[in-house]
């Protein structure tokens, strides 16, 4: 009986020396290899973003003109490719289906000045750039400053046959096919921003900055083009 049941005990500590022994399937701790390759991706990711803001900052200091020259004719052709019809007046652009032309108000990322020669309707397509363009500004003013509160300003956006026959009687220089016939084109200000009461200041230009760094990195994406206009003080976006 003793004899048995000392081969019984030395089988089961054979059992459980091997199982403890033999390699495990599956180990929870990385190697330094795994940690390696994880670090030289984040390393990687770091300094991609670093080259990326380095070569924007680069663009950007050699001028907004020379930056963002986006000619009238290629805004013109994204316009009418991506652009509802024109409209004659104002009328028209009111009885206009959502689907067709959306209408645009001030909302938590823009404001609408109030317009004289342009009215304000958007493609659903282009409204929701508008929305993202002014969603990206107050992030990067939130991440850069600290800040919140502040709101692009939209100058123009639809122009209708009619609105363009009077800005042409006062602007002689105003084109008769403009991008903002098509409702994919806004002006947005350069020098103008709406500020909450109780907002930390920031100056004026660096402001533009950020809104620049914005539209570039949209232009870049692919999902814009941008005139810089020096006489209306404003970047000048068509939008797809």
């Amino acid at each position: 009986m003793k004899r048995s049941t000392t081969a019984l005990l030395f089988v089961l500590a054979t059992l459980l020396w091997v199982a403890c022994s033999s390699p495990s399937d599956k180990n929870p701790y990385p190697d330094d290899e795994e940690i390696l390759y994880i670090e030289t991706d984040s390393l990687l990711a770091e300094q991609n973003v670093e080259i990326e803001y380095m070569s924007r900052h680069k663009k950007l200091s050699r001028g907004y003109g020379r930056t963002f020259n986006d000619k009238n004719d290629v805004h013109l052709g994204m316009a009418m490719k991506y652009g509802s019809e024109p409209l004659q007046s104002l009328e028209e652009a009111s009885r206009c289906t959502f689907f067709e032309l959306a209408k645009v108000d001030s909302c938590q990322y823009y404001t609408i000045k109030r317009l004289t020669h342009s009215a304000p309707y958007l493609t659903p397509r282009s409204k929701w750039m508008l929305m993202t363009i002014g969603k990206n500004f107050q992030d990067s003013i939130a991440s850069q400053y600290n800040a919140e509160g502040y709101q692009i300003i939209v100058t123009s956006l639809l122009r209708t046959d009619d609105s363009i026959r009077r800005l042409r009687r006062r602007n002689g220089n105003a084109s008769k096919n403009s991008a903002h016939r098509y409702g994919t084109t806004v002006d947005i200000s350069y020098i103008h921003y709406n500020r909450a009461e109780g907002s930390k200041y920031i100056p004026e230009y660096r402001l533009k900055e950020t809104l620049a760094e914005v539209l570039y990195d949209l232009r870049r994406e692919g999902r814009c083009y941008v005139k810089y206009e020096v006489k209306q003080s404003c970047f000048h976006v068509t939008m797809w």
